[in-house]
């Protein structure tokens, strides 16, 4: 049973900066200077036994939470802009006023985390000398800075018996996922699509294919990513291969196809931070897109396209998880429970605007339109119907995760796929 020793000391509530939201973090922490220490990563620490197969889960489950009780208090940490906030004051955030309120559990909630390489390197000193990070429910994306967690002992097994709105709410796509098997550890917070955004008028066809990517007409005007994971993933979903149980033969032909493309000439810049504006302004004619970014694009003026292309595209999910070592799991659990109601994942979603994991939210969201008046009620009118925040059954029919990698598979992974943006 984990030491839970951490007293609750709310951190000070200075101004938050909102410079930067989840959605440029993202494109910032993919940027060729974040995967430098996700390649070179030597963690510290032994791994744990990680318990498989029911009977061992269940017993780490009954381990941890045995004689674990409600105490009113809740720290999270999450990323900036990540968030209901209410529109007369940024630094509110109605959902969590009302857990308070409902629920009498106070919490302390920060903005502080920029990516997963450097949030990890900050908290993982305080998980090896079995110290608590300070606060009991944070955010962590799908990707290998996740398994490090998981092999290392650092998340609590997860007590689905008190996660009943989960389980019924939750949409299929969010659960069993190859990062998180039987959501153990982790339920979805936020989501989002990769695939291709274009400019119709630039085109002058539909996009359907990520070979479309190297079509000779568009020559010189294709945008790229310099990110070794989401470029390898889709250029596995383009050579014909699911990434989540391809092998280093099937990695070398995914490498191969983006050195083609590059070699062709195709690609007018590898860039995540500068690809939905170079769109915007025409400088693209189609590149590889977050479907967020197509969202807020459109709501701007622009009228771009998003596709998932028929080979496929990729879903990535950040997820909430609970130190092993917070002070307060239950005050966490109960909260990873809340926003699962649909009311509750609506007023997120009206405010983040990425890939809902609640799909009955989308009826709250429609119903939410039709009570408001102006500006208000046409954003949420598109937000409601769009599938770039809640995807048919076809497109998630079509999306994938991405591929886990171990630390071994992790420097054969970016030896392929580094050199390509970076030569």
């Amino acid at each position: 049973m984990p030491e839970h020793s951490t007293p609750f000391a709310p951190r000070p509530r200075g101004p938050v900066p909102r410079g930067l939201s989840r959605r440029g973090l993202l494109r910032a922490a993919f940027g060729a200077a974040a995967l430098a220490p996700l390649a070179a990563c030597s963690v510290p620490g032994a791994r744990v036994h990680v318990p498989t197969g029911k009977a061992e889960i269940a017993a780490a489950v009954s381990d941890f939470w045995t004689g674990e009780k409600r105490s009113g208090k809740l720290e999270f940490v999450n990323y900036t802009q990540y968030i209901d906030v209410d529109p007369a004051d940024q630094g509110k955030h109605p959902t969590l006023d009302a857990f308070t309120r409902e629920t009498g559990i106070r919490v302390a909630y920060d903005e502080l985390i920029d990516d997963s390489a450097s949030w990890f390197g900050k908290i993982q000193p305080e998980f090896a000398s079995g110290q608590g990070i300070g606060y009991d429910l944070m955010v962590v994306g799908g990707d290998s800075y996740l398994t490090k967690y998981i092999q290392l002992g650092y998340l609590a097994p997860l007590d689905h018996s008190r996660l009943p709105h989960f389980a019924r709410y939750g949409g299929a796509a969010f659960k069993n996922t190859s990062f998180d098997p039987g959501n153990v550890y982790t339920v979805p917070w936020q989501s989002g699509m990769t695939g291709i955004g274009y400019d119709p008028a630039q085109v002058g066809r539909k996009i359907t294919s990520w070979q479309d990517l190297r079509d000779p007409k568009l020559k010189g005007r294709i945008g790229m990513w310099n990110d070794a994971i989401q470029m390898g993933n889709i250029a596995l979903l383009a050579t014909g291969v699911d990434p989540e149980t391809s092998t280093l033969a099937d990695w070398r032909k995914a490498a191969a196809w983006l050195r083609e493309q590059r070699d062709a000439g195709m690609v007018r810049s590898y860039s995540t931070a500068t690809y939905q504006s170079s769109l915007q302004r025409g400088d693209l004619a189609a590149s590889l897109v977050y479907s967020g970014d197509v969202f807020q694009a459109n709501q701007s003026g622009s009228a771009l396209e998003f596709v998932i292309p028929e080979e496929g595209g990729l879903l990535w999910t950040d997820n909430l998880c609970i130190p092993s070592t917070a002070a307060h799991p239950v005050d966490a659990l109960t909260y990873m429970d809340y926003v699962y109601r649909p009311e509750v994942a609506a007023r997120i979603s009206e405010t983040v605007q990425f890939v809902c994991p609640v799909p009955a939210a989308q009826q709250v969201v429609a119903r939410d339109a039709a009570a408001a008046t102006g500006e208000r009620r046409a954003v949420l009118e598109a937000l409601s119907t769009s599938p770039l925040v809640f995807p048919t059954e076809d497109d998630e029919a079509r999306l994938h995760h991405l591929r886990v990698l171990d630390q071994e598979e992790e420097k054969q992974w970016n030896a392929l796929f580094e050199p390509i943006y970076q030569a």
